[in-house]
């Protein structure tokens, strides 16, 4: 589509069915007779704008939609710069926008694979009146105006603001000293593009591997599908978890459409096919909590097979999964923690206030099925990637400082097909980078290790896992994508946030 031009004052019953591009004013037929449309049409003669065209409604809707939807919020700059904002990051693949208020003047920035970029820089009016516009006008959101002095969240879902394939933008603002304000406060707002990929088909394991997923992960994930009981995802914000989890959902709806699939989640991140999303009946950042419960108890008593909660935050939606894994249902979740096995400590922490021994619960053969950790990884572009032993000495330091060599030697004996980020081509938009893949750990609990966990000996339920059933940890898997090629290890150990012989130094069994 060429670009827009800018119109403003269109009459509220035109609005979002006429669309100026390049100098032609596109109409959708309903508004041939309309007087309305007349008049308009005789107000932009008279700047000049002398052709126009009728659609039916159907092809308008398929064509212009987005293109009306926005000519017609021209009038407020400011919410136009948001929505064109929105696009640019969509553009280029950018997961995140963060916009940093300073008091003289706000940055915005793009996480694109990954890793932060700057966008531009907004005087400080432009950037107050930015935050403030997307808040306000664009999210639907608990409060009705934005306070730069409080934490708060809202979700952008109206169409006409969001980009193709664009589900939904998650907001989320937080006051930040700033001694640069007058107030002395400034602001932090970050933008999560959600992604539409209800497209996506095909078994768990097609889907798996896509991601990145190897083939003994594929088959830990299956058998999980397969039984009752609690598994829970983690992993840090913006590496994959509900992606993952999407995946899993949708594939079971689609290997057993028999069975009843309800999730809570908040706010819902993706339309889940085949998944009744169930919705939090509460603005109240105070009554969430109660609320967010509430609806797990609906649910359950919704006749349930599967149920997904998609996070656990509160005790009480711990305890909630638990009692659903104690009834015999399928109960997925993800929760915060840095590794698969700290998910056990994770939930002790939580259920400390509720339980005086939460391990006894949590480690009960009939709760706890697996566990799941990962982190995504930047893939290196295949035009434009560099072997590491075609450097010279010299230029291995620049691509690849001593230290991280170092740690590499350790844990790879044959460097021979390890490779580092090249400096860009036309393939890779210059980034040297083509995608994202997992790094991940699956664990399919049985009852020797969940009796090691029960009696809070972690490292020996992590080397029984790694020596007894062949698990791999997310680290070992990072370094096998190293070892083909995949990954810069600079890059991965950046983005894995421990060393490389992470498992050699810190964790016993590791491989």
């Amino acid at each position: 589509m060429e670009p827009i031009s800018i119109i403003d004052n269109i009459p509220e019953a035109l609005r979002g069915r006429v669309a100026l591009v390049n100098g032609v004013l596109h109409i959708s037929a309903e508004l041939k007779n309309n007087l309305q449309i007349v008049d308009f049409y005789g107000s932009l003669r008279r700047r000049g704008i002398l052709t126009y065209e009728f659609h039916k409604p159907e092809e308008f809707d398929n064509t212009y939609q987005a293109q009306a939807a926005r000519t017609g919020h021209a009038e407020n700059e400011v919410q136009q710069y948001a929505i064109d904002l929105i696009k640019d990051a969509f553009d280029i693949g950018a997961s995140d926008i963060h916009l940093m208020d300073f008091g003289l003047y706000t940055i915005i920035r793009f996480r694109c694979l990954g890793m932060l970029t700057d966008h531009t820089q907004l005087n400080a009016e432009l950037g107050k009146r930015l935050i403030a516009c997307i808040y306000q006008k664009l999210s639907q959101s608990a409060d009705a105006c934005f306070s730069p002095t409080e934490r708060q969240d809202g979700r952008i879902a109206q169409r006409n603001y969001l980009p193709p394939n664009v589900h939904s933008v998650r907001v989320h603002s937080e006051p930040i000293e700033c001694a640069q304000a007058e107030s002395g406060v400034g602001t932090s707002m970050s933008l999560r593009l959600l992604y539409d990929a209800t497209s996506a088909k095909g078994s768990l394991q097609e889907r798996m591997t896509a991601l990145g997923f190897t083939s003994d992960q594929c088959g830990s994930a299956q058998f999980l599908t397969r039984r009752t009981g609690l598994t829970i995802i983690s992993g840090p914000t913006g590496h994959g978890k509900s992606t993952f989890l999407k995946h899993v959902m949708e594939s079971m709806t689609e290997r057993n459409p028999e069975k009843a699939y309800f999730s809570i989640e908040d706010p819902p991140e993706y339309p889940l096919k085949g998944v009744r999303q169930v919705l939090i009946a509460s603005n109240d950042r105070d009554s969430r909590s109660g609320a967010y419960c509430d609806a797990i108890a609906g649910a359950m008593r919704s006749d349930p097979d599967v149920l997904m909660i998609g996070e656990i935050r509160y005790v009480e939606a711990a305890v909630a999964s638990i009692d659903a894994a104690l009834t015999g249902h399928s109960v997925w979740a993800t929760i915060h923690a840095n590794n698969a096995m700290g998910i056990i400590a994770r939930l002790v922490s939580i259920l400390a206030t509720h339980y005086r021994n939460p391990l006894e619960q949590i480690c009960d053969h009939n709760v706890l099925a697996g566990l799941e950790y990962q982190r995504l990884l930047p893939m290196l572009c295949p035009k434009c990637k560099i072997r590491l032993m075609d450097l010279s000495p010299e230029e291995r330091q620049q691509y690849l400082p001593e230290d991280v060599a170092g740690r590499l030697r350790r844990v790879l004996d044959d460097r021979e097909s390890v490779y580092v980020r090249g400096n860009g081509c036309e393939e890779c938009r210059k980034r040297g980078l083509i995608g994202q893949t997992v790094a991940a750990e699956i664990v399919a609990t049985d009852q020797e290790m969940l009796g090691y966990l029960r009696e809070g000996n972690i490292p020996r339920a992590h080397e029984y896992w790694i020596k007894e059933k062949g698990g791999r940890s997310y680290v070992d898997h990072a370094v096998a994508l190293i070892k083909e090629g995949q990954v810069d290890p600079y890059l991965a150990e950046e983005r894995l946030g421990v060393p490389l012989n992470f498992n050699q130094v810190f964790v016993s069994g590791g491989r």
